[in-house]
Parts: structure tokens; C-alpha cells; sequence
């Protein structure tokens, strides 16, 4: 594909590496902006796309150069996705009613004057280039589309999670539709936060234009791919299967946050989330249920992007985009039904929270607890220590001035940190407990509520929500202290979750249904102990994940019920083997644990003999 671009192309790819390399050299700008720059080949991809859905489906045999066509772009950069709109429909005899390219920065509008301006100018389109705020205004063509427009968006909007767009109250209203399900109900989630990535805004932005076009819209994004299959994008992704009557996703991977199962496979922008690109459209003002389609194209860049110009309508899968995950990546293996029967871990133990993430190991942790203590006091008296370094870096959350008076009162109040103020213990790593600071200036995420419910002794059941990894579920463990978030694995996409026996108030962390319907069932009392003993050896079981591999990487744990009070007793007492084990490693075998092969033949032991109960109780729920 990259043979046949146009000038136009090539300088706009030129002018947005020479942005990109200034954004770099400015330091920390770049990413906090989210600024990553198309390559050609993948804005001609999404122009060619775009195209062949005007023509094929909203009634524009014209395509791009169709008169009633209005085409935006909303952050549109030195113009590659213009560029290439161009280049798709230049030898057309028509052109399209109206081509707008938006920008927040003067620069890289004034490079999109220089560069796609003319050659705009020369093809007859009439183009406008504007420093905006695009996500101000519903009505960025300063004028409501005719009745017969075809509202047309296609870009690579900033990806940001600390947005830049906060104070966007237009488009903060409207995400809003992205934070409820189909009947209006708000997400039970903590962690909505991600619905405000900019991303998501110009998402959000780009679906509202498209509903306001009467005759018609096609949206074309390249965007971060976490709401493809993100467990609080899911309102997100049945919003958008409701407003459009087709949705094709690209998924070109690339994600180091994720673990992969070895196989090379490239980031095309060489940033560290997964790449998506999304086709939607719709022809009617009426919503209704979208035809979702998907493809994943896996390895070298250069593979990828020239894979991108080979696809066709039979390289795609369709999807069963349907509640209450509205998935828009086809499932793998047909789930038992039984499993969506079982109970949830969540709604078992109702107090859950990630663990521990410092964002400053280097500081914040220590293995030998009078080291960490000596290190605090060096930070808080001021001194520029080579082993402080990471403790002086700021960043745009920390700012290393008010985390060394946050450590210095700490201090005051508990020199040795004999009260827990200063330091406590963590569960570092599998069989790797550790010293940190929770002196929350210091320490980003020092997670006080799990801290408070995790009492002397008292164990918590550690595994995760979501695993977007390639390789087999295995993330259990038992820790007697507040878990760093990374104990199961260091990706972002797997954040190991705690599940306390106690909630903070100190009251039993086991849902009525459970504590009271359980017990009443079977005959003996459950409390959260003999509970988390019952789950750690289902999670442990070998068979357990082999069978429910595909769903324990997309939500919570899910449990069947016991059926009779023996069935439980002989679960539980192959869970409390494991709750053992983890208290007491001994060295010898080796068991995998997370993403962390570890040695010990105690775990191993307690691993394989809860096989035989766990998948007799299986065999009994499933029937």
C-alpha cells in the first residue's frame, strides 16, 4: 500500500514524525497529551473503509466524493486521515459538501494548511482548517447537516487517561450513556474512571454527531483497544451496538500490557496499549442492534499494516454482541452453561479492592524493614541520595515536595514505625513478603480501606477481575497482608484483587446469601474462612481452570454451590491444605502461580489433592 501514496501522504506522515520527535524531546508532554501519530498505511485503511461504506451502504455511490458527504476530522493532526480521504477519492468527478479538519494545537493545524490545504484546494474539495476545541460543540461545521448529509468522522483522537478534557462539559454529560446498561441503570463499578480517557470522549463525541446526521453517518477511529472487551466499557460497547447498524473492529494488538504466549506481535505506534481501529455506521435515525464483526491481525508492524490492505469481508468473525458484557471480541470455546449459574466471587465476598501500586518501588519498598525506616528519614530530612532518585522525580500526580512532609509528620507520629503509620507489610510476590510506606504523598495507591480490613493473621483470598493475557488462567493465592497489585502479575491488564475476610468495619465479609442461605442448606455454619477455603480449591484445581479458562479471563471467579454438607466439607478441606501451604512453602516442586512459576512442593502437594473433590463437585453442580 505504501507504493501508491500521495505526496499529500508522505509529507503529512513526515510532518507527524517531526511532531512526534518535538512532543518526545519536551519530555513528559507527549504522553500526557496522548499524541500518537497514524501511519499512512492505516489512515488510507480507514479512509478506504469509510468509502466502500458510503457507497455499499448509505446510498453514496460516490463515496468520499460524494456531494452530500460531510466530512471531519476532530483532531486532525498535520491531516493524514484528510490526506488520505483524498487520496481514496481523487480521481471521482464529484466531491464532497463539506471536509473540516479540527485541532486543539496551532502547529499542526498550520502544517495541514501547508500540506493538505493545496492539494485540497487543487481537487475542488472545499476544506476548512480550524484551531478548536472540538468536543466544545456538537455542531462542528458551525451549521446543522442538510436532510440528506451523511455526517462522515474518522481520526486518531488523543488517548489520555489524565485527560486534558476534563472541563468538556458537553461530552462529560453525554458519557454518562457509556456508564449504564440498557436499562438505564447506573454500572456498579469503582474504577468508572476509564470512561474518561479522551479516547472514550471523542468516541463519545464522534457517536453523538453521527446520531444528529439525518440521512445517514460512518465513523471511522483508531483508538487505545481496552473497550473491546473491557469489563466497565460495557455500557460503553451497548451504547454503540444500539446507536449503529454495523460495527467492524480491527484489533492490530500490540499490547505490552497483556502476557502473550511468546509469538512476536508488534504495536504499530510503538506505544504501550493495544491498537483498535473501528468502522461503524448507521442509516437510519432509528437505533437498533448492530451486525458486530471482528479481526485480529497478530505480528510485525510492517505486517500488520500490509495485512490491512488485503482484508475483505470474509476475513472478519461475526460477534454475538449481546448482554450483559456486549462483548466486541468473539468468545472463545461455548461456555458451560452452568457457569453463568455460579455464584460470583464479588457478590460472595462483597469487599474487594486491588492491591497495593507505589508507582516508586525503588522507595516505597524494601525487603529489610530498618533499611526502608532509614531511607524514609533520609527523604524526609531533605537529602539527594543516589538510592532516593526515585523519590525526587516528579510527575503529574506526585509531587515530591509534599511526599516528603507527608513521610516527615508520619515521622513525628511513629519514628520506628512500630504503629503502621510509617511501614507496614506487604505481600510483595508469591512467598516474598516485603516492608512498604503508606503514607498515601508518597505511596500512590496505598489502599487504606484493604489495609484496615486486613487484621493481624487473618489470611485474604488474592486472584483477579480480567486477564487479557494469551496464556492459561492460573491466578490464585492466599496472602496474610495487604497485597501489592502486581503480586499475581506485573501487567496492567491483571491486577491482583484481595478479598479480606473482613470489611473494614470489621464486620464478616460474606454476603447473607451465603453466611445465612448456605448454612440453613447444608446444615453447618459458613463463615468467610471455611468460604475462602471452599473457592481457593476450585480456583486451584487444574481441571476447574482447564474448563473455564475462556470465562475466568473475562470477570470475576465464579463458584457452584455445594450440593450437600459432605460435598463442601471435602472442598473446604482441600482449600485449608492450600491456605496451609501458602502460609508454609518448602523448596522442591514447582507450581505456577499467576505469571510467576514458583518452588514449593507443599503447594504443589495441596494443589493435586484438591483435584479429586473439586472435580467430583463439579461434575455434581453441572448435572
Amino acid at each position: 500500500m505504501g507504493a501508491s501514496l500521495t505526496a499529500a501522504e508522505r509529507e503529512a506522515a513526515r510532518a507527524a514524525d517531526r511532531r512526534d520527535r518535538a512532543l518526545r524531546s519536551a519530555g513528559a508532554g507527549w504522553r500526557t497529551r496522548g499524541v500518537v501519530h497514524t501511519p499512512p498505511e492505516l489512515a488510507r485503511f480507514v479512509a478506504r473503509s469509510v468509502d466502500r461504506v458510503l457507497s455499499r451502504g448509505l446510498g453514496c455511490p460516490a463515496g468520499l466524493a460524494d456531494r452530500r458527504v460531510w466530512l471531519v476530522d476532530p483532531a486532525c493532526g498535520p491531516g493524514a486521515f484528510l490526506a488520505a480521504a483524498l487520496a481514496v477519492a481523487r480521481r471521482r468527478r464529484s466531491v464532497p459538501g463539506r471536509v473540516l479538519g479540527l485541532d486543539v494545537d496551532p502547529d499542526a493545524v498550520r502544517s495541514a494548511e501547508a500540506i493538505v490545504g493545496p492539494a485540497m484546494a487543487r481537487a475542488g474539495w472545499p476544506a476548512r482548517l480550524r484551531c478548536a476545541d472540538t468536543l466544545a460543540s456538537l455542531s462542528p461545521f458551525g451549521e446543522a447537516p442538510d436532510d440528506d448529509a451523511r455526517v462522515v468522522v474518522v481520526g486518531n483522537p488523543p488517548w489520555a487517561g489524565r485527560t486534558a478534557n476534563r472541563d468538556a462539559a458537553l461530552v462529560g454529560a453525554l458519557l454518562e450513556d457509556f456508564r449504564r446498561d440498557p436499562d438505564g441503570r447506573r454500572l456498579a463499578e469503582r474504577k468508572i474512571g476509564v470512561l474518561s480517557d479522551d479516547y472514550v470522549r471523542f468516541f463519545r463525541w464522534a457517536a453523538e454527531v453521527a446520531r444528529r446526521s439525518p440521512g445517514g453517518a460512518a465513523v471511522g477511529l483508531v483508538t487505545n483497544a481496552s473497550f473491546v472487551d473491557g469489563p466497565v466499557h460495557r455500557g460503553m460497547r451497548g451504547a454503540l451496538a444500539r446507536w449503529f447498524d454495523g460495527i467492524d473492529v480491527i484489533d492490530l494488538g500490540g499490547s505490552a500490557l497483556v502476557a502473550r504466549d511468546g509469538s512476536a506481535d508488534d504495536n504499530v505506534f510503538g506505544v504501550r496499549p493495544g491498537v483498535a481501529v473501528t468502522i461503524a455506521w448507521r442509516s437510519t435515525p432509528e437505533d437498533g442492534a448492530a451486525r458486530v464483526r471482528y479481526v485480529a491481525l497478530r505480528g510485525s508492524r510492517a505486517d500488520k499494516l500490509e495485512r490491512l490492505g488485503r482484508l475483505g469481508a470474509r476475513s472478519f468473525a461475526p460477534v454475538a454482541c449481546a448482554p450483559p458484557r456486549f462483548d466486541f471480541r468473539p468468545a472463545g470455546s461455548p461456555l458451560p452453561s452452568a457457569f453463568g449459574r455460579f455464584l460470583s466471587l464479588a457478590d460472595a465476598m462483597p469487599f474487594h479492592r486491588e492491591g497495593v501500586q507505589t508507582n516508586r518501588d525503588a522507595i516505597a519498598v524494601d525487603a529489610d524493614r530498618g533499611r526502608l525506616v532509614e531511607r524514609l528519614r533520609a527523604f524526609a530530612r531533605g537529602e539527594r541520595r543516589e538510592d532516593l532518585r526515585a523519590a525526587w522525580t516528579p510527575s503529574g500526580h506526585y509531587d515530591p515536595d509534599r511526599a516528603r512532609r507527608a513521610v516527615a509528620r508520619a515521622l513525628e507520629r511513629d519514628p520506628d514505625g512500630a504503629f503502621g503509620e510509617l511501614v507496614r507489610p506487604i505481600a510483595y510476590r508469591p512467598f516474598d513478603d516485603r516492608w512498604f510506606c503508606p503514607v498515601p504523598r508518597l505511596c500512590h495507591r496505598p489502599r487504606p480501606a484493604l489495609l484496615r480490613a486486613l487484621g493481624p493473621g487473618s489470611p485474604a483470598l488474592l486472584t483477579v477481575r480480567k486477564d487479557r493475557g494469551q496464556r492459561p488462567w492460573t491466578h490464585f493465592g492466599v496472602a496474610r497482608h495487604v497485597p501489592d497489585n502486581c503480586w499475581l502479575s506485573t501487567r496492567s491488564s491483571c491486577r491482583t484483587r484481595a478479598f479480606p475476610l473482613w470489611t473494614p468495619e470489621g464486620e464478616p465479609n460474606l454476603a447473607p446469601e451465603v453466611a445465612i442461605g448456605w448454612s440453613d442448606r447444608l446444615g453447618l455454619p459458613i463463615d468467610p474462612l471455611s468460604f475462602v477455603e471452599y473457592a481457593i480449591a476450585f480456583l486451584a484445581s487444574r481441571r476447574y481452570r482447564a474448563e473455564f479458562d475462556e470465562a475466568l479471563h473475562h470477570d470475576y471467579p465464579r463458584l457452584p454451590e455445594p450440593p450437600d454438607a459432605e460435598s463442601f466439607r471435602r472442598v473446604r478441606d482441600a482449600g485449608r491444605a492450600i491456605v496451609r501451604a501458602f502460609d508454609a512453602p518448602a523448596s522442591g516442586e514447582e507450581v505456577e502461580v499467576g505469571h510467576v512459576r514458583v518452588t514449593c512442593t507443599a503447594l504443589a502437594r495441596a494443589v493435586r489433592a484438591s483435584d479429586a473433590p473439586v472435580s467430583a463437585l463439579l461434575s455434581l453442580a453441572l448435572d
